[in-house]
């Protein structure tokens, strides 16, 4: 009889660590949603604290693009570094810093990057808290006449689209100051998908150029921080879009391009 007491008692106990594992499982993947087609590191912070520990190294046998994304399920500051051996085109030096916070579900802190030919590392500086971050990353190779005609943009030659593009807006906008200012309208009868490139040579003040829907705005498409976006798709729902410029004290041009 205590045999069969006890070997139920096992057989219980099992089956809940089981639960139990299986629904922190479950919480992980329901909590972090790192895009299709990415590489994932999942970092425990718990483990101790850091100061820029190198968390990955990566080397780039050709030019790339490296889309980075980040998430956490911890509330404290941390900060994720990101340094090239190369210039990081659009960049004011060769490397990055992106704060973070708890970012779960749809919520992420991400950018993107243009690489040349190379290594670039990955660093955390962080609190020991319980908690975990995610980072995924994706790298997609660059054509090389691709990656010259982004080198002319970010050294300042801006009329450089992709092909298929056709020039909405340019401006020197050196001593202007604009507050909201509408510079074009996309106006839509179908949805539809659109192709956006916006270049700036701004290396100074504040700038910001912005994109407004009816039901949706994307902020700091470019600005002295950030000086290339390129060929960025959505798929839009009828209706009006409008560009607009917040600058004050910058220097530099700026383009926008649509792609229909």
């Amino acid at each position: 009889m205590k045999k069969t007491v006890y070997s139920i008692l096992i057989i219980t106990l099992f089956i809940g660590l089981g639960l139990i594992i299986t629904e922190q499982l479950t919480k992980d993947r329901n909590v972090f949603k790192v895009p299709s087609g990415y590489h994932k590191e999942i970092i425990d912070l718990s483990d101790h604290t850091r100061s820029d520990e190198l968390l990955f190294s990566r080397e780039l046998e050709s030019p790339s693009t490296v889309e980075i994304f980040v998430q956490s399920d911890n509330d404290s500051d941390k900060i994720i570094k990101i340094i090239s051996d190369s210039a990081i085109l659009g960049r004011k030096s060769n490397e990055d810093v992106l704060p973070v916070k708890k970012y779960t579900d749809n919520q992420y802190v991400s950018s993107t990057y243009l690489f040349n030919k190379g290594e670039y590392s990955v660093y955390l500086t962080s609190e020991c808290a319980d908690g975990k971050l995610v980072i995924g990353y994706r790298e997609t190779p660059k054509e090389l006449t691709e990656y010259e005609r982004l080198s002319k943009i970010d050294k300042g030659e801006l009329n450089n689209p992709p092909e298929g593009y056709s020039l909405v807006y340019s401006a020197d906008l050196s001593g202007v100051s604009y507050n909201d200012e509408l510079v074009h309208t996309l106006s839509l009868n179908e949805s539809k998908k659109i192709g956006i490139s916006i270049y700036t040579s701004s290396m100074q003040g504040n700038l910001s150029v912005n994109l407004i829907g009816e039901s949706f705005g994307y902020y700091g498409l470019v600005s002295p921080e950030q000086r290339i976006c390129d060929q960025l798709d959505m798929v839009l729902s009828p209706g009006e879009y409008q560009f607009k410029v917040d600058c004050e004290d910058t220097d530099g041009q700026v383009y926008i391009f649509i792609k229909q």
